[in-house]
């Protein structure tokens, strides 16, 4: 590797991690951008690296153009600039251990990921060099391999790991290199509050949306599903009062849905798709703070497990018949 050429490496061949890879690139021309899956992915996403290998990707949407990002499965040995990871929460500690010789001194390392507390599964050695969290505010979805339709501009939030203030100079160098990219970033200084607002969309739209199979703006213009949208942001505002914050979870998930409305989230694609949803590290996690505080969550739980049923329905299994682990890349 060229010391003065050091590569950007995004970990999650999933819609917003290709969409993220497929924008740096095409404004870094003299970069090397890496979208990176495991060292043994599974059959669609080894479809989807395969494609943009040869082909390039191309983003559809507001956003239009094709982008040829470099492509790696499993970790390479190169210390990159900045490692990113989009894997769904669930795979954070597995692609981080899988990835983590492509650490190096002045690596700047960012989580996107959903869910809550996603960054306390990062081993020790991650969180002690400074770890930014990232929260993409935009849709994306796969279309097809080496496709990906987004839903508005490239947008995200900034914010330290919630619990570490320090890295908040972390934070600033990394919205000044993405914005620098034409990314449009909001700066949090409440690497909780932050977290929450984006998992209070994921605990409302993700699960009610795979469950009534309904796109994001549907579920606001659908009489049956608006309803279960306010009993469940009714429900996590109850939590948020109890946690001592002053977020309108009602206004955080109209507002998400309406600027994702053509969205088919992340849930319902996974179980579309037979893999393993992120229930569990957002609706299990908010389940887990409500029952400690006494706050009822009845309609989040009988949510919860719908989607644990159509996931043992629909999970698909590797050869040992044990439900399939590969880093798959997550989105909103």
């Amino acid at each position: 590797m060229a010391e003065n050429n050091p590569p950007i490496v995004i970990v999650g061949p999933g819609a917003v991690g290709t969409v993220l890879a497929a924008h740096l690139q095409r404004n870094l021309p003299e970069g090397r951008v890496y979208l990176a899956g495991s060292a043994t992915p599974g059959p669609e996403t080894s479809a989807h690296l395969d494609e943009i290998e040869k082909n390039g990707v191309h983003i559809r949407g507001e956003a239009a153009y094709p982008a040829r990002p470099l492509v790696s499965r499993g970790a390479m040995n190169l210390t990159a600039s900045h490692l990113f990871f989009t894997v769904k929460a669930g795979r954070i500690e597995a692609a981080a251990k899988e990835f983590s010789g492509m650490m190096g001194e002045g690596t700047l390392m960012a989580v996107f990921s959903n869910g809550l507390d996603v960054c306390k599964d990062l081993p020790p050695a991650y969180r002690e060099g400074g770890v930014v969290r990232g929260l993409v505010n935009t849709g994306a979805e796969i279309t097809k391999p080496g496709h990906v339709n987004q839903f508005g501009a490239l947008d995200v939030t900034l914010a330290p790991e919630p619990g570490a203030a320090d890295d908040a100079s972390l934070v600033r160098r990394l919205a000044e290199f993405l914005e620098a990219l034409g990314i449009r970033v909001h700066e949090n200084r409440d690497g909780k509050e932050a977290e929450w607002r984006k998992a209070v969309a994921n605990a409302v739209i993700n699960p009610l949306g795979a469950a009534l199979e309904l796109r994001n703006g549907e579920l606001l213009e659908t009489p049956s599903a608006a309803v279960l949208v306010d009993a469940l942001a009714k429900e996590l505002q109850a939590l948020i009062d109890a946690e001592g914050m002053t977020l309108d979870a009602l206004e955080i998930v109209r507002e998400t849905a309406r600027a994702t409305a053509g969205n088919r989230n992340s849930m319902w694609q996974d179980l579309m798709r037979g893999r393993r949803s992120e229930i569990r590290e957002v609706t299990g996690r908010f389940i887990e703070r409500a029952d400690a505080r006494g706050v009822l969550f009845s309609t989040h739980k009988s949510l919860y497990y719908r989607i644990l049923s159509l996931e043992k329905d629909k999970i698909s299994l590797d050869a040992h018949g044990d439900e399939r682990l590969d880093i798959e890349g997550g989105n909103s």
